[in-house]
């Protein structure tokens, strides 16, 4: 799955939760509510999963550009672009990975 869809679909699911939170909470059907909180909490938890693996990195401002002109143009998420280029890197300076 790609990042940017991951976190929409994410995003979405915990809108249309959130609604059904409040249209329960206004209906005053309190099972109904219990079972929505469970998986806006569930939701939550994935999204914060997921980001809680990536590493924050500052990119000069001409190779930012430079990957995000290639995601455009190719139709990927910056991130992937961006993967691809550090592991492209590293596999020309290190070959061996027990030497690296």
């Amino acid at each position: 799955m790609t990042e940017l869809s991951t976190r929409l679909m994410l995003l979405l699911a915990l809108v249309v939760v959130c609604v059904g939170v409040v249209a329960a909470a206004v209906g005053r059907q309190w099972d109904l509510l219990t079972v929505f909180a469970g998986v806006a909490a569930l939701l939550v938890a994935m999204w914060v999963r997921q980001r809680i693996h990536r590493v924050s990195v500052t990119l000069r401002p001409d190779l930012a550009h430079w990957v995000e002109d290639r995601a455009s143009t190719a139709g990927e998420p910056f991130d992937d672009v961006l993967d691809r280029a550090v592991a492209t890197y590293r596999h020309g300076i290190v070959t061996d990975e027990r030497a690296g």
